[in-house]
């Protein structure tokens, strides 16, 4: 059992690296245009010329998914960041401090949860517009309520820890205990709520894209290929293929990361 968790755990991160990588070297990779036309090579099926088939207009799907991933990891691990960093701020805050910042945070989480997340985005990326600052900053400005609840939890469990009330007790100053003590204690937490807000984050975002609600064309986005591409399905397999496979693999790999995060956060509760 320990062994097929590593095979997992390696599958996961070798593909989230090649598709990192892959994104980062986009344009430096010897691809085609994935904007430039030819409508003599529209809807190719898959071939030595173009490994992954033409779309509509004749650009090469390849060089579309490539670019794609760019824009949409771009987004994903922005608003992630953004989502995780506020969790970490506002749940921390509200478990240790206690009184008005605790009432402030679960008012929040009841705001938020009372609509999905979804209605949220649509309504801001409708009024402020559509770019990849637009959207990591309202994703992620929006999305981190679940993790805040679950630092805010796991951060009061800490506290009434004896090392957390000796600190306390020395007269360390609840910054220093925060830094120094609690934050370390929340890693594996925090990794696993990484993992989890990302699968989020890259669901939204496709959605958004599917909608024609993310960045727009003729910039790829694997949400967006996924839209033209039904157009096209039963004649054109490819376009729907290609870019629902890259979705789902870059799912499945963050959602084994999760649960091995989460096996590591169980064990080390399990210490206290």
């Amino acid at each position: 059992m320990p062994e097929r968790r590593t095979l997992r755990l390696w599958f996961a991160c070798l593909c989230l690296g090649a598709l990192a990588f892959l994104a980062s070297s986009a344009p430096r990779l010897p691809l085609a245009d994935p904007l430039s036309v030819d409508l003599g090579q529209a809807l190719t099926s898959p071939s030595s010329n173009h490994w992954a088939g033409s779309d509509e207009l004749g650009r090469d799907v390849v060089s579309r998914l490539v670019h794609a991933a760019r824009s949409t990891l771009l987004v994903t691990a922005g608003a992630t960041v953004l989502d995780i960093l506020l969790a970490v701020a506002f749940g921390m805050l509200a478990a240790y401090r206690g009184g008005m910042a605790d009432r402030a945070l679960r008012f929040a989480i009841d705001l938020f949860w009372s609509v999905p997340f979804v209605v949220f985005v649509v309504l801001i990326v409708s009024i402020v517009g559509v770019s990849a600052v637009a959207l990591i900053v309202t994703i992620g400005a929006i999305n981190w309520v679940t993790a805040a609840r679950v630092i805010r939890a796991e951060t009061a469990r800490l506290r009434r820890q004896d090392f957390i009330r000796a600190a306390e007790a020395f007269g360390f100053p609840s910054g220093a205990i925060l830094r120094q003590h609690v934050l370390p204690n929340l890693r594996s937490t925090l990794l696993t709520l990484t993992a989890y807000a990302a699968i989020e984050v890259l669901t939204l975002e496709t959605g958004l894209a599917f909608i024609g609600l993310s960045l727009p064309a003729p910039n790829p986005t694997w949400g967006g290929m996924l839209a033209d591409g039904l157009n096209y399905f039963s004649s054109a397999w490819w376009l729907v293929a290609f870019p629902a496979g890259g979705i789902t693999l870059t799912l499945l790999c963050l959602l084994l990361l999760a649960r091995h995060f989460e096996d590591a956060t169980h064990s080390r509760r399990a210490t206290f």
